[in-house]
């Protein structure tokens, strides 16, 4: 059972976390669709391909690159012994990039199987706001579908100074035909 204050420490962490990852993600997308318009025409005339958009992106350009884990025993990875009490980087953008699992991994491609990707983390640290990340994005997008078509001054793009953290801090936008 949880305290109340273990409740309050929870929702402050979800609704921290989460407003921040899924802005990214919505900007991150936003962006990508600029830059590949192909896409973005395909999405808006069939919005059933909106839930493959945002597992791609997820991959593609993950709003989390790095997490930090301390290992609890010693471990053997790559023929490289990681002593135990270390702690290491997870590289997750660089993960989801790997050529051995995704072929090509280098193009944004919406009809790739992109649902191993390690966005959200995996096994015991899997995200515990996946699915409303994932609800949420959904939402956005397809209401950003359903409006007119929008347009992005990508010149004056500013990206988040962030390792850790993948977005974007200003992007400004028109909508409009």
């Amino acid at each position: 059972m949880l305290t109340a204050g273990e409740i309050l420490a929870m929702s402050v962490l979800i609704l921290a976390a989460g407003n921040e990852t899924t802005m990214n993600l919505l900007s991150n997308t936003v962006l990508a669709l600029v830059e590949h318009p192909e896409v973005a025409t395909r999405v808006r005339a069939d919005r059933v391909l909106v839930p493959q958009l945002i597992e791609e992106m997820l991959r593609y350009d993950s709003p989390v690159q790095i997490v930090f884990r301390r290992t609890l025993r010693q471990v053997e990875l790559s023929r490289k012994v990681i002593p135990a009490d270390e702690v290491v980087f997870l590289l997750l953008g660089s993960a989801n990039h790997d050529e051995e699992k995704f072929s090509d991994p280098e193009r944004f491609d919406i009809d790739r199987d992109a649902s191993e990707h390690l966005a959200f983390g995996f096994a015991t640290h899997y995200c515990l706001g996946a699915q409303l990340a994932r609800l949420e994005a959904r939402v956005a997008l397809e209401e950003l579908f359903a409006n007119p078509p929008y347009d992005v001054d990508r010149g004056r793009v500013e990206r988040v100074s962030s390792l850790l953290l993948r977005g974007i801090k200003h992007m400004p936008m028109r909508f409009g035909d």
